[in-house]
């Protein structure tokens, strides 16, 4: 696999979704808990392959039912399917309603770390362990390095085993 800005799976294709779309990023970020990164951030591609796209607009419009056996099919997209669709579509709810429907709306034009960290703290399903973590990802894999980004989080934090700048996946 080539470097990549966003190196969370073992897959390119579900890599460059998270490099090229920042709805894909925050639903990734979102279903970040309780598995293993790597199976959080290939979620939106998944996601993505069964439904066809990743429009946060249409995604919120979803009957939850729908989007629920979405999650479900084999394999699930997170161990816990029925809640994290649920936070997904709140999530999907906001970037339609609050960031027209561009989830990178979310850090666009944002120059100072904190207003980024609640921006993300204001989102579903992200918590301040979440918020923060998302404001260092942003600044070591996507380039946006906000003013004071340093001290959010660090990279014993990341929500993925950090070692010596490597980022380690679990194994096949």
């Amino acid at each position: 696999m080539g470097k990549q800005a966003y190196p969370f799976t073992k897959h390119d294709h579900g890599n460059e979704l998270l490099e090229k779309s920042g709805t894909a990023l925050l639903i990734g970020l979102c279903l970040e808990q309780q598995v293993h990164s790597a199976k959080a951030m290939i979620g939106p591609y998944e996601l993505q392959k069964r439904i066809g796209h990743l429009d946060a607009r249409k995604i919120s419009l979803m009957k939850p039912e729908a989007l629920e056996k979405v999650f479900r099919e084999e394999s699930a997209i997170h161990r816990f399917p029925s809640m994290m669709a649920k936070r997904v579509q709140k999530l999907c709810g906001v970037i339609a309603d609050e960031y027209d429907n561009r989830g990178e709306r979310v850090w666009t034009g944002i120059t100072k770390a904190e207003e980024l960290y609640g921006r993300f703290l204001a989102l579903p399903g992200f918590g301040e362990g979440k918020a923060a973590a998302a404001v260092r990802i942003l600044a070591t894999f996507g380039g946006h390095r906000t003013t004071g980004w340093e001290k959010y989080s660090s990279p014993e934090d990341m929500p993925w085993t950090y070692k010596d700048g490597v980022i380690e996946r679990p194994a096949d």
